[in-house]
């Protein structure tokens, strides 16, 4: 590693995609097997003895095995875990933890959901291509049956054990239930099909084992290759242990996964004190404060965290939102930091002056504000300064197209937002063009997860916020898949990154004249969102594998290292502080 990148350490370490299961080992003895996913390195199960309270960390030794999306216990005691995204199946049974292999290659990478039939297979769902595979732990082995959806990418699998129909939940952009024979190949629609914004589609079984379609507003049971409408459907129970308590976090709200619940059915409850040691969540998110400390958000969980420059401390916080993904973006208003987070696009309010405290209430510090409109998902910028609001620019929810540019007014309260900027693709960064009284929106041609993209070109839009509308917009070169970073310099100048399929240029727009100009030079790397970085009267540019300063109609490389730059964050005292995976880092760029 390039001798001038100093490590300043592992900001958060937490897990995700954490569960509870009852496990029965061969030795007759009863455990909690708690499935964690990590970034730093593989997930791991923490074997807990539900009486003494002890517990043993057993990791994956693969370091792309980081999330344990699907998990199941079989009827023979085994705990199998589905691993994105890596895509491989993995076993547990209460003594070893063995690799099975990849449930489909090159297609599933991340398992969506494991069960077992009557005679112990597994039946496993994946994305990316809606598959799904048959696992025999007798014969140890695959066999796969390919896309359940010709359009869809996600597939969550349940066995109906009366008819042997394996029952697909299909998402995102179409909902739906396919019932698949093994046996003769075909597939049969049943029930709803709704698309995210009619509602949502779920898949569940009974505590008697009837398969049942839910939608919110009804709920169909399964027979055979029918579907009929019912009254309701009994609650879905915590898993317990054969004394009848429910197994449950006590923390989750939290996000911190440290304390186990064991709740009797008389409503009494022991709690544990979990001990395992995470390798370390992966940072998403670096930002300045008003106060001149280096805030940032961890992925999957978000943790809100601080660092100071002078000192080197680093505070992990824990929870800023109820979204509990990630951090997207940040920008400060009136000495405060307001925190726009993924899932649902929902916006918080940190005032570094006050101690930390997350809640809903007026006196909470961060304070939960809400979603900020209801198909915003992703906000993958905001900018705060036009019209005193808090402005976003987001992708849609999951199986939609159209990614808002959307307001919150931090004084009232009072939101708005307009979807049809970007057309079926989104808003993706924002820049202000104060002197103009407009907001410069590089767009994407992606939309929600789950979608094939309907745009073809990403473009540079003005919007007068005072008519809500667009003015003017125009691409700096065809086959853009992204603009994903604007900054504007000293000057006045609007500097942009776009990205296409296997290029990336650096364009300056005359916001005068209303044209591009494409920078010359080699660029160290694929320019990173938001990789543009102000500094003084300087511009630099953050790759994956570089640092470039922007000099006039040129970039120029300061700084070549190859995959060291993952997330970058702001430049202070001449030193560019940036995340490489889970650890946050500095470089000097300038004396």
């Amino acid at each position: 590693m390039n001798s001038s990148i100093e490590d300043l350490g592992v900001p958060v370490r937490s897990v995700n995609w954490v569960r509870a299961h009852v496990g029965r080992p061969a030795d007759g003895s009863e455990r909690v097997w708690s499935t964690m996913g990590q970034q730093a390195e593989g997930f791991f199960i923490l074997d807990v003895d539900p009486a003494s309270g002890a517990c043993r960390q057993i990791p994956c030794a693969e370091s792309k095995a980081n999330y344990p999306t699907a998990t199941c216990v079989s009827r023979s005691g085994v705990l199998y875990v589905g691993a994105a995204y890596q895509g491989h199946l993995y076993a547990y049974d209460g003594v070893r933890l063995a690799g099975l292999g990849a449930i489909n290659p090159e297609q599933a990478t991340f398992p969506c959901r494991i069960d077992e039939d009557g005679q112990g297979k597994l039946w496993i769902g994946s994305y990316g291509g809606a598959d799904l595979t048959c696992y025999d732990p007798s014969a140890r082995t695959f066999e796969r049956y390919g896309r359940m959806d010709d359009v869809d990418m996600y597939c969550y699998p349940m066995v109906d054990h009366k008819s042997g129909l394996i029952a697909c939940l299909i998402k995102m952009t179409q909902q739906h239930v396919t019932l698949f024979d093994p046996r003769t190949g075909e597939r049969t629609d049943v029930g709803p099909s709704l698309t995210k914004e009619e509602g949502v589609v779920d898949l569940v079984r009974e505590p008697g084992g009837r398969l049942v379609i839910t939608t919110g507003e009804a709920s169909y049971a399964i027979h055979g290759v029918e579907a009929t409408q019912i009254d309701e459907v009994p609650p879905q129970d915590h898993p317990r242990l054969s004394t009848g308590e429910a197994v449950t976090f006590a923390d989750a709200d939290t996000f911190l996964y440290r304390k186990l619940a064991l709740t009797g059915e008389s409503g009494s409850s022991r709690v544990i004190d979990l001990s395992y040691e995470p390798a370390g969540s992966e940072i998403y998110t670096l930002h300045e404060g008003p106060d001149g400390l280096i805030y940032g958000s961890s992925i999957l969980p978000l943790h809100f965290f601080s660092s100071d420059p002078a000192t080197g401390k680093t505070t992990d916080y824990g929870k800023a939102s109820e979204s509990g993904g990630e951090a997207y973006s940040m920008a400060n208003l009136a000495g405060k930091i307001y925190v726009s987070s993924y899932p649902a696009a929902r916006i918080s309010v940190y005032d570094p002056a006050r101690p930390y405290g997350y809640g809903p209430d007026p006196d909470s510090n961060p304070r939960e504000l809400g979603r900020i409109d209801d198909v915003s998902y992703r906000p993958r910028s905001t900018l705060t300064g036009p019209q005193g609001r808090v402005w976003t620019a987001s992708l849609p929810d999951y199986g939609l197209w159209g990614g808002p540019l959307a307001w919150l007014d931090p004084d009232s309260g009072a939101r708005g937002s307009y979807r049809d900027v970007a057309g079926e693709g989104s808003c993706y960064t924002l820049a202000h063009l104060e002197t103009d009284g407009l907001i410069a929106i590089g767009t994407t041609i992606n939309a929600g997860t789950g979608t094939q993209p309907r745009e073809e070109q990403a473009k540079l839009i003005l919007w007068d916020y005072e008519q809500e509308a667009a003015v003017w917009e125009g691409a700096p070169r065809d086959g853009l898949l992204a603009i994903n970073a604007l900054v504007m310099s000293a000057e006045g100048r609007l500097y942009g990154t776009g990205l296409a399929a296997e290029s990336a240029i650096v364009f300056a727009f005359d916001t005068d004249e209303r044209d591009f100009t494409l920078l010359e030079g080699e660029l160290p790397g694929r320019p990173l969102d938001h990789g543009l970085r102000p500094y003084k009267d300087a511009i630099y540019l953050v790759t994956r594998d570089g640092v470039a300063r922007v000099d006039g109609d040129r970039v120029n490389s300061v700084i070549r290292e190859a995959g060291a730059f993952g997330v970058p964050g702001p430049i202070l005292d001449g030193r560019l502080y940036f995340g490489t995976n889970h650890e946050l880092r500095r470089v000097r760029l300038t004396g």
